[in-house]
Order: C-alpha cells, then structure tokens, then sequence
C-alpha cells in the first residue's frame, strides 16, 4: 500500500486535541494544530490595541494551547524542545495546510452537526489518499462521514485516544463500513508500532 505518515495535522486545539498533537509530536511528526477564529478580543489584546484580523488574535486558540502544553502535568511533552514539531494555526486561514497532512484528526465539540461541518471543510482541502479520523467517544462515526467523497471515506475511521494521550496505552480504532481494509490495518500497525498504543478495533456504538 505504501502509506506513511511524514506529518499531520489536529483540528481542535482543546486539552484533547492539543495532547494528540503533543504525542505526534514526541515522535517527530510535524502537526499543525488548528482552531477557530475568535470573535471578539480579549482585554489583553484589547490593551495592545489588537484588532480581530491580528495574526495573533486569529491564531490565538492553538497559540495559548501550545502553551499550555509547557505547563500541564503529567507533562505532555518528552521535552520543551518538541514544541517546534507543532504550527499554530486557523481554520479560516489555514485550511489549505490540511493538503500538506498525511493523516487529519478531528478533536472538536462532541456535536454532529459541527464534525459534520469539519469534515466538509477537511474533504474539501486533504489530499487525495490522507487519512482522516474522528476522536469521538460519543458519535457515531458512519454518520459523520455522511455526504463526503468516496476517497474520503474509504480512508476515514475513528480514532479514540484517552486522556492524557500521552500516557494511556488504549487506542480504539473504528472503521466505517466503506473504509479500506489496508487503511484499517495500516493504523493497527502505526499505532502500535509507532505511536506506542494498545490498538483495539470497536464497533461503531456511541460510547463503544
């Protein structure tokens, strides 16, 4: 099959979302971790007279969660260092670096409408053959990816980390009934192999 994940990228930069993005991290693939646009300013940015199109303000989500990632316990990180395997960024701005991505995980608002929103976003801007996953727990994952291309589905399933992602060895795997068989047992492996996990394939049950 020839499939190898170069870099990544984490859509959803909440203590879920940005741990993901911190153990991809630990293992030297590139992520770029993505959230949305604010629409309002802080009192802060407001003090540096900041306006809602500032860079900083734009990117302030995956911004503060990066680092936040230097202050939680248990650390995230293996080292601070590993902070620079991952770019912050926007879902407005930023969304033609999804085509750069070999694998794409979902982490937002346990909400179907949105994921479902996200999805339309990601199958719109991936690459061709990159793989794309959902972190839900609670969701089905044939619903989310209802109405998207057949490449996408065929390379889409659920993948479900545990808090901290870090630590917790269980990686539940959900396939959806068009996604490829080599797809499936290329992210068995991978996960085992290269992340470190304890890969058990589930059914595609809310809450498994």
């Amino acid at each position: 099959m020839g499939k190898h994940i170069r870099k990544a990228a984490v859509i959803g930069s909440g203590v879920m979302g940005s741990g993901i993005a911190a153990h991809l991290a630990n293992i030297g693939i590139p992520v770029t971790l993505l959230d949305i646009v604010p629409n309002e300013l802080t009192k802060e940015e407001t003090a540096k007279k900041r306006t809602l199109d500032h860079p900083s303000v734009r990117n302030r989500l995956s911004q503060e969660a990066m680092k936040k990632l230097l202050k939680q316990k248990p650390a995230p990180l293996t080292s601070a260092k590993n902070l620079s395997y991952i770019t912050p960024g926007n879902l407005t701005d930023h969304l033609s670096l999804l085509h750069d991505a070999d694998w794409i995980i979902e982490v937002v608002t346990e909400k179907l409408s949105i994921k479902q929103h996200v999805f339309s976003l990601i199958d719109e801007h991936r690459k061709e053959g990159s793989i794309v996953s959902s972190n839900t727990s609670g969701i089905s994952v044939e619903k989310m990816a209802e109405g998207r291309s057949d490449d996408f589905k065929r390379h889409f399933l659920g993948t479900h980390f545990f808090n901290p992602a870090r630590y917790l060895k269980l990686l539940e795997i959900i396939p959806i009934q068009e996604t490829d068989p080599e797809v499936l047992s290329f992210m068995k492996t991978f996960g085992e192999d290269v992340l470190g996990k304890g890969v058990v394939e589930a059914k595609d049950t809310p809450n498994f």
